[in-house]
This record gives structure tokens, sequence and C-alpha cells, in this order.
């Protein structure tokens, strides 16, 4: 199973400052459900979670599928961290996301 974790910074405008990717690769073999999912990122990134446990939310914005978590870094910028499964096959070709 793989994972890409995006982490974007914006202004309280929204206007995208900072973008990056990263991807996570994970043993099972199994199908990426939000638990899994979950709890790869966790294993990973234990910044992330809140009581021991990362929560992905359903994303309101288009082109993400889950919302990881929001923090913010001052009074006028956050940071937003998304997750979505990857196949094989996004892999082999790069994908443009939505800003």
């Amino acid at each position: 199973m793989k994972v890409r974790l995006l982490w974007i910074e914006r202004d309280l405008r929204g206007t995208e400052l900072v973008r990056r990717e990263e991807t996570l690769t994970g043993e099972s073999g199994k199908r990426p459900t939000r638990n899994y999912v979950g709890r790869l990122v966790a294993r990973h990134h234990s910044e992330l979670a809140s009581l021991g446990k990362v929560s992905l939310i359903q994303s309101d914005e288009p082109g993400y599928r889950w919302h990881v978590r929001s923090t913010p870094l001052g009074p006028n910028r956050w940071v937003t961290v998304y997750a979505e499964p990857l196949d094989e096959a996004d892999l082999a070709s790069p994908r443009t996301v939505p800003s």
C-alpha cells in the first residue's frame, strides 16, 4: 500500500504558499481503507496524531481524498495535510493537483 501525503501551507486568504509531497509505503497488500491509511500515517508521522491516533476526514477540497490535520503556523498562516492512496499506475505518471 502506498499513500501520498500533501503538506500545503496557505495564508489567511487561502493563497498557497508552499507545497510538499511525501510518499509513504506500507507492507500491507490490503485495500487502502481509512483505518489502514491512518495507521500508516501515524507510524511515520506521530506529530499528526491526536490522542495517539490519526483521524482522517473526507476532504471538502476538490482533488484531495482525506484531510489529516490543519495546524496554525502564525496569525495568518496554516499548514494543512491531506492523504490519498496511490495505485502503482499513479506512481509511474506524476499527477498535477489543482491549487
